[in-house]
């Protein structure tokens, strides 16, 4: 990953074989809030994002906004392969959750009320 810092704003230079594109946008999402992004396919299988604030802030550390980013790029890929893997699981859950299902019947006995209470008796509104 590269990255350049100008006055406002940060830009990363991302490998694309490296972090997929559901992996950065759900990455950078998350980044929305304090930031304007803007995600765009450089040359090659490389992603350009540029993090720009929204708000002018004395204290803004591109440095530590740098890391969280690594952290939370390498967090984003666990999922995604951790998604992929257990992807086949996760359907078998379904379909053997599923898989027994039967519509029950209505019941084919009286209603009773042990305190005399009928419900045919009851007059529709």
């Amino acid at each position: 990953m590269n990255f350049h810092i100008n006055d406002h704003q940060l830009c990363l230079l991302i490998d694309g074989r490296q972090y997929n594109e559901k992996v950065l946008y759900k990455c950078f999402y998350w980044y929305s809030n304090n930031y304007s992004v803007d995600i765009d396919i450089e040359t090659g299988p490389f992603y350009k994002i540029t993090l720009q604030a929204t708000k002018e802030s004395d204290s803004l550390s591109w440095n530590h906004l740098i890391e969280k980013i690594k952290k939370d790029l390498i967090d984003f890929k666990l999922r995604d392969i951790i998604s992929q893997e257990t992807q086949t699981i996760r359907e078998l859950i379904v379909a053997k959750a599923f898989a027994y299902y039967e519509i029950q019947e209505t019941p084919q006995t009286n209603i009773s009320d042990p305190v005399g209470f009928n419900p045919e008796n009851v007059l529709e509104c």
